[in-house]
């Protein structure tokens, strides 16, 4: 049984000891700085990870999980072995500094001070021994130092200043903690992913950011009412949006526009505006009609996709195909994007008698028209395309608890930078020539320079007050 305790002893101090603390923080640094430089799949645009590394390089970092640290296994890992290293640190060392914050020592004897780091021996001068206290503690109250009381009556002067400083490191601490406590809930059941939604489009999951990912519920249903881009005067993007609507049980319950920095917040899932694009398919065509007979009149015809239009001849056309950015490749045709830059229709018109045509035209080049079959010359006067807009989508369920720790490790630095608890005692006592002196002695717990001339400017006024003092103060109780 000693023999089992002893081994839980030893590995208790072992998983709470300094080195251990300092090396796992030094891999969670290295781990946080590999996921800061290499892309991160919850982030990348679709196809961004392909371009810029090998294959041989993707596979082995997905195997190592690089391509998503922050959600990988081993990382919330090594968040919670460093979060147990700095609970049992602060669980061995916390009842010390408890005992200076529940019980300081307040009274004291010649042989104490003498033994502080900072003493003065201040000769009493005029004033009496019995009324050297009050004279002191009225200098200190003067000086912002308020002297306890019971200890004044028992024949010391103690004064204390920002005690609570020491608890500043477990403040720190703790919010260390809460901070890992969030990024590990965040890592089991939060999520980053990506909705594409048109004009008049609901989606009610997620699609996963990675390959390696699984789409996800929503617990609404998300409509899109509208996508656009605004420009500058010169034409140049400025800004993309999109019009949302949030319903559930079929009743609206949000409605928002959202930009690039103003997202949509509902039930704990943001919706990021990332993206804005053609969808390569036209909602509308603006077509232009001539005859080559010049018996029929030139038409002007608005085309839709699925939506027959019939002629001024009695031909009906439908569209069959669209090609945004037409390019010849052999004998294919292919587009070089889904912008409109060089379209190319096709067209099934049938004729009046029950005849069938296909027909190509293309807008940058009317020299591959084929205006001979049908008898009839189209020409593409204008085209709206159908966009899309791109949403990341993020679910951060530990996020109040990480903005929360952060609030609090800003107020545990406060306390560990900019506050010093300091303690100073006086008693009345003698010097090694027999004569009286109030004897003052101060202890900090750190900054000791700037400690000293706090405490040497406390001393010379209270210096200064006995040699012009003739007062009697109430008598004091003064040791023998």
């Amino acid at each position: 049984m000693t023999h089992r305790e002893g081994a839980l002893t030893r590995f208790l101090r072992f998983f709470s000891s300094l080195k251990l603390g300092l090396t796992l923080l030094g891999f969670l640094g290295v781990t946080t700085i590999a996921g800061t430089l290499i892309l991160q799949r919850p982030m990348a645009e679709e196809g961004q990870i392909e371009q810029v590394y090998a294959p041989q390089t993707i596979r082995l970092l997905d195997a190592l999980g690089l391509f998503d640290v922050f959600h990988a296994w081993w990382f919330l890992v090594l968040l919670g072995l460093l979060g147990t290293n700095i609970v049992l640190a602060s669980l061995e060392r916390f009842p010390q500094a408890w005992r200076y914050f529940s019980r300081p020592h307040r009274e004291a004897d010649e042989w104490y001070v003498r033994r502080l780091p900072v003493v003065r021996e201040i000769p009493l001068g005029v004033v009496k021994p019995e009324a050297a206290l009050a004279t002191a503690a009225s200098v200190f109250r003067r000086k912002h130092f308020h002297p306890h009381p019971a200890t004044l009556a028992k024949g010391t002067i103690y004064v204390e200043k920002h005690r609570t400083a020491r608890l500043a490191p477990y403040v720190v601490h703790s919010s260390l903690i809460i901070i890992f406590a969030g990024a590990i809930v965040d890592g089991v059941w939060g999520y980053k992913g990506y909705v594409s939604l048109g004009p008049g489009m609901s989606v009610e999951r997620v699609e996963p950011a990675g390959p390696r990912g699984v789409s996800r519920p929503l617990p609404f249903t998300l409509r899109c009412e509208g996508a656009g881009m605004e420009k500058y005067a010169d034409g140049s993007p400025k800004q993309y949006w999109t019009q949302l609507v949030v319903e559930e049980n079929g009743r609206e319950v949000l409605r928002k526009r959202i930009h690039v920095n103003e997202p949509l917040t509902h039930r704990g899932i943001r919706f990021f505006q990332s993206s804005y694009g053609s969808t390569g398919v036209p909602t509308q065509l603006e077509i232009e009609a001539s005859w080559l007979n010049g018996k029929t009149p030139l038409q002007k015809i608005t085309l839709r996709p699925d939506q027959p239009i019939l002629l001024a001849d009695g031909s009906r056309i439908q569209l069959a195909n669209f090609v945004p950015d037409f390019v010849l490749e052999g004998n294919q045709i292919s587009t070089r994007s889904n912008d409109p830059n060089n379209p190319a229709v096709h067209l099934a018109l049938t004729q009046p008698d029950g005849s069938r045509a296909s027909v190509w035209f293309f807008s940058s080049s009317p020299q591959m028209n084929y205006p001979a079959d049908p008898g009839i010359r189209f020409r593409l006067q204008g085209v709206e395309m159908g966009y899309f807009s791109g949403l990341q989508v993020a679910k951060q369920p530990g996020k109040g608890l990480i903005w929360g720790g952060c609030l609090m490790l800003s107020l545990g630095l406060m306390l560990a930078l900019y506050m010093v608890h300091i303690r100073i005692w006086g008693i009345v006592t003698r010097d090694a020539r027999g004569k009286a002196i109030l004897l003052l002695g101060g202890h900090p717990n750190k900054y000791r320079h700037s400690f000293q001339e706090q405490f040497n400017k406390l001393a010379d006024a209270v210096k200064e007050e006995f040699r012009v003092s003739v007062a009697v103060a109430q008598p004091e109780r003064i040791p023998a």
